[in-house]
């Protein structure tokens, strides 16, 4: 196997370590175990428990702002890109459930730096969906510089976090149902501010 495969192989592994039994209960040996190699092996690509989680960390959120890129950026009307990232945001989670759990779920995690590089983390992935909305936004009117810019996404985020993690409690609600009471929440909303500009 080469380098980079085994590395990838060990973020794989740690990001179920650390979305299954959380940071402090996640040690580099059981990770070792989980992508087949030795601890050693582990500390090679990574000098120590919290550089790994740091990586896995940001190359999840990466891979995120990656899945959902292209629906935000895509062809349509705005309205039809928000609905097709409100779904593709929950087939990430249903697709990739210890990286969203990790990502959007395990926000603390009983080492104090752990906690602030995951609100950095979470913050820059937010700037990143401020940037790819930059158009939609000042399409309402809402200069993508701005605070409100910011609080306009972070709330966006937040509704679909605990919308997808609603569904997941519930598990017998219907995917369609749930993306359409989002979005009528989330869009009725955008548009509202936006004083129908977004149409």
């Amino acid at each position: 196997m080469s380098a980079p495969a085994r590395r990838a192989r060990i973020v794989s592994a740690a990001v179920d370590a650390f979305a299954s039994g959380g940071y402090g209960a996640s040690g580099m040996g059981d990770v070792a175990a989980r992508s087949g190699v030795t601890r050693a092996v582990v500390y090679d690509y990574f000098p120590s428990k919290k550089a790994l989680f740091l990586a896995a960390l940001q190359e999840q959120s990466a891979a995120f702002l990656g899945y959902i890129g292209a629906s935000i950026t895509g062809e349509g009307a705005p309205e039809q890109r928000m609905r097709a990232t409100v779904d593709t945001v929950f087939t990430f989670a249903e697709r990739y459930p210890n990286a969203w759990r990790m990502l959007f779920v395990n926000a603390t995690h009983g080492d104090a730096e752990i906690d602030a590089a995951w609100s950095q983390v979470a913050e820059q992935r937010n700037h990143a969906v401020v940037e790819l909305l930059a158009d939609d936004l000042t399409s309402a009117g809402i200069d993508p510089s701005s605070m409100r810019a910011e609080l306009t996404v972070e709330m966006l985020v937040g509704a679909l976090t605990r919308a997808v993690e609603w569904r997941h409690v519930r598990r017998g609600i219907d995917r369609g149902e749930a993306i359409d009471a989002a979005m009528d929440l989330l869009w009725s909303g955008l548009a509202g501010s936006a004083g129908g500009a977004l149409g």
